[in-house]
């Protein structure tokens, strides 16, 4: 998932990838080490990550999104695009604003609650400041976005959210975790 994104901030720098206008100017017009940065960072989460193997991708790091321009909101459209998230999760966060999980999200929680901890559910886990279109998006699901984890999963998470902090230090006050956790009470 990350390994595809570094694939398309690459393409982007070069010129080669179509469809981010908006992005690939943002992208192209970084200076050298800016571009560097956020290649290195980046490769360097991709490297922690894969030794766990986890069901959702983390948040990508926080510098990395700050250089790609995430949270100047260029165009959220091509944001979602490259972030590759489903095309309904990014038309439900523009179109409908929803900026966090709202009550939909929590009415959903408390509809699949019992399903979920029959299957040995114990959470259901996103990538932090992704926002669904629903918490059972199949698509969001497939592409790692979504996951509900048993507790043994779960808790490679947090092996993984602890390592993630600890070795890629960051200033964004906002960002405390990698992970949004919804743990089935």
């Amino acid at each position: 998932m990350l390994k595809n994104l570094l694939y398309k901030i690459e393409k982007l720098r070069s010129g080669e990838l179509e469809g981010f206008e908006v992005l690939k100017e943002h992208i192209q017009s970084l200076d050298e080490f800016q571009y560097q940065q956020i290649v290195e960072r980046l490769k360097f989460q991709i490297e922690l990550v894969e030794k766990y193997k986890p069901k959702v991708r983390p948040a990508i790091d926080p510098m990395v999104s700050t250089e790609l321009g995430i949270y100047r909101r260029l165009d959220d459209f091509e944001i979602g695009k490259l972030l590759d998230y489903p095309e309904c999760c990014i038309k439900s966060f523009v179109e409908d604003v929803r900026v966090a999980i709202d009550r939909e999200h929590l009415k959903e929680v408390e509809e699949m609650k019992e399903e979920l901890k029959n299957k040995g559910i114990y959470a259901i886990v996103l990538p932090s400041g992704f926002i669904p279109c629903s918490l059972k998006c199949e698509e969001a699901i497939k592409r790692g976005f979504i996951g509900y984890l048993t507790k043994e999963e779960f808790d490679k998470i947090l092996e993984l959210e602890k390592e993630l902090k600890e070795k890629i230090r960051h200033w964004h006050f906002g960002y405390d975790e990698y992970y949004e956790k919804i743990i089935l009470p």
